[in-house]
């Protein structure tokens, strides 16, 4: 027996009825964040050419900075010392066998650098994470500004590459941490967020003077770079008040140079 189904027709849509608008894109996509990670550490002391094991832990942070089997790391003893290049040798179900081959004083920033830097077209920002690493920032915020790549240009720009431009850097460098990588951020949010906090806040301004800045090194600062064309001048308004102009020179660098020029902690 053939069964018949009876369907009513849809109706027509209605001409005055209102159509709904795209829901809005997330100012904050958190796929691109990436956590920063402190220097490798063991709790024993090392020897020149004696092998020693690393554990579970410390093996699933070397492949979060894509350290591979042939390549070298660094690595502090339960001394405070330093050592590198530390090649793997072997590894075991225990974890990993290594061989320290000599000892090596990284230099470490004195300064805490925070660098906001609006989100630069042409996919720039894959050399401000690689060089903002290699120079010893440890936070790094894409900023969504008037003039920036918007939150919708994100995917074009790669940014799902940067957290990988970050942990090859630090490994070409040998550095011996990794910088936390935020979420992009509009000024606003940046500006109301725990991150914004510092003994000394600056944004890059080259329409204006330097505000005189305090004798005394900062041991904490927050450093804001914008993007082409700087930021606007509804930005400056709000940063009036929260951060002080500061101005490199009389010449106007690129926007991929300027996070670069200034975001250079001292080291020891």
């Amino acid at each position: 027996m053939s069964k018949v189904f009876v369907t009513e027709p849809m109706p027509a849509p209605s001409a005055n009825k209102k159509s709904h608008p795209p829901p809005p894109v997330s100012a904050a996509p958190t796929q691109y964040e990436s956590p920063g990670d402190d220097p490798l550490a063991i709790p024993s002391r090392l020897t020149l050419e004696k092998p020693f094991r690393l554990d579970r832990g410390l093996i699933k942070r070397l492949k979060h900075r894509e350290v591979n089997a042939k390549e070298a790391f660094t690595i502090r003893d339960a001394s405070g010392v330093y050592s590198g290049p530390v090649s793997r040798s072997v590894t075991t179900a225990a974890g990993w066998r290594c061989l320290m081959s000599e000892w090596i004083a990284p230099p470490r920033p004195t300064m805490d650098i925070t660098l906001a830097c609006a989100v630069l077209a042409r996919q720039r920002m894959h050399f401000v994470m690689q060089k903002a690493t290699e120079l010893g920032v440890l936070r790094i915020v894409p900023l969504l500004t008037d003039h920036s790549v918007p939150v919708d240009g994100l995917a074009q720009e790669q940014a799902h590459a940067w957290a990988g431009h970050i942990a090859r850097a630090a490994k070409q460098c040998r550095r011996a941490s990794l910088p936390g990588l935020l979420a992009p951020m509009t000024l606003d949010s940046f500006l109301e967020s725990k991150v914004f906090t510092a003994d000394r806040y600056l944004f890059l301004d080259d329409r204006g003077e330097s505000a005189p800045l305090e004798a005394t090194a900062p041991k904490r600062i927050v450093l804001l770079v914008g993007p082409e064309g700087g930021f606007s001048d509804a930005e400056r308004a709000k940063l009036t008040g929260k951060a002080r102009p500061w101005v490199l020179g009389g010449r106007i660098l690129r926007a991929v140079k300027r996070p670069l020029s200034s975001a250079s902690p001292p080291f020891n």
